[in-house]
C-alpha cells in the first residue's frame, strides 16, 4: 500500500505535513507560547525532522518559534520577500536557506514532486522587534511584506491549501478553479480573520475544495468562533469538514 499524506494539525495555524516520501513541511511555527499546541511539541524536537518552512505573515502567533526551528533543522524557509530579507538581516534566517519570493511564485526545493505556490491573502504582515529585543523603544513593527497563503503539491497529485491569516476576497475563486484542491486549511475564528459565516461563503462559493480543517480559532478569547458554527453555515454542501484536535494527525 502506498505511504499516505499525513496532516497534523498542532492548534492556530500551525500544521506538520508529511508528504507520501516522509518530506516534512512546518507551516507557522508558533508553539511555545501557542496556548492549544500539545505539550509535547512546546518541545520542537518532537516535531522530528524538518525540510521546509512556509510563513505566511510576520506576526508573532505565526513566526515566533521560526528562528529556532530554521537554526534547528536546517530546513529550507519559503516566506515573502521583504519579511524574509529582513529577518535575514535581523540575524534570524540564513540567507543561503531561504526563498524570497511573492504571490504568484512557486519552489521546489525538495525536488521536482514537491511543489509550493504563495498566493494572495487579505490581511496584514509586520514583525514586532519587541519579540527579539524586549528593550526596544521607538518604532516597534517593521516591514513584514504582504500577507499570503500557499499551495502545496504534493507527490501523490494531492493538493492542499493554507489560507493564511485572510478575509474572503474574490480572487479565492481563481486559487480553487485554477489548483482543485483536495483539503484546505481554513482560518475560522473572528476578529483578525473570516469568521465561520465568510468562511463558508469562501468555501461553498469559490475554493470549493473536497475538504476541509477549521483552523485559527480557540486560541484566545477574541478568536472564539466554533467548528460546528462552520459547518452549520456550510450548509447542505459536499464539502467535508474535518473537526480535529491539536495534536491529531490525520491520513490522506
Amino acid at each position: 500500500m502506498a505511504q499516505q499524506v499525513e496532516v497534523l494539525w498542532l492548534g492556530h495555524a500551525t500544521f506538520r505535513i508529511t508528504s507520501t516520501t516522509g518530506k516534512v513541511i512546518v507551516i507557522d511555527p508558533f508553539l511555545k507560547r501557542n496556548p492549544r499546541a500539545p505539550a509535547k511539541y512546546k518541545d520542537l524536537k518532537a516535531l522530528g525532522k524538518v525540510d521546509m518552512i512556509l510563513v505566511t505573515h510576520g506576526h508573532s502567533d505565526h513566526v515566533s518559534d521560526l528562528a529556532e526551528l530554521a537554526k534547528m533543522s536546517g530546513a529550507t524557509v519559503v516566506i515573502n520577500f521583504e519579511l524574509g530579507f529582513n529577518l535575514i538581516a535581523l540575524g534570524m534566517l540564513d540567507g543561503s536557506k531561504t526563498i524570497a519570493m511573492n504571490k504568484g511564485g512557486a519552489a521546489a526545493p525538495l525536488g521536482p514532486g514537491i511543489k509550493v505556490h504563495m498566493v494572495p491573502a487579505e490581511h496584514s504582515s509586520s514583525f514586532d522587534l519587541v519579540s527579539i529585543k524586549p528593550e526596544a523603544t521607538g518604532v516597534r513593527y517593521i516591514q513584514g511584506g504582504v500577507p499570503v497563503g500557499y499551495v502545496i503539491e504534493l507527490e501523490n497529485g494531492f493538493r492542499i491549501y493554507h489560507t493564511g491569516d485572510t478575509d474572503v476576497f474574490g480572487d479565492m475563486a481563481f486559487i480553487g478553479k485554477f489548483h482543485k484542491l483536495d483539503l484546505a486549511l481554513v482560518c475560522i475564528g473572528g476578529h483578525f480573520t473570516m469568521d465561520p459565516e465568510r468562511a463558508a461563503y469562501a468555501m461553498r462559493e469559490l475554493i470549493r475544495p473536497k475538504q476541509v480543517i477549521p483552523m485559527h480559532y480557540g486560541t484566545y478569547p477574541v478568536v472564539n468562533r466554533t467548528p460546528a458554527e462552520f459547518k452549520a453555515a456550510l450548509g447542505n454542501t459536499p464539502i467535508k469538514v474535518l473537526d480535529v484536535k491539536p495534536g491529531e494527525a490525520l491520513k490522506f
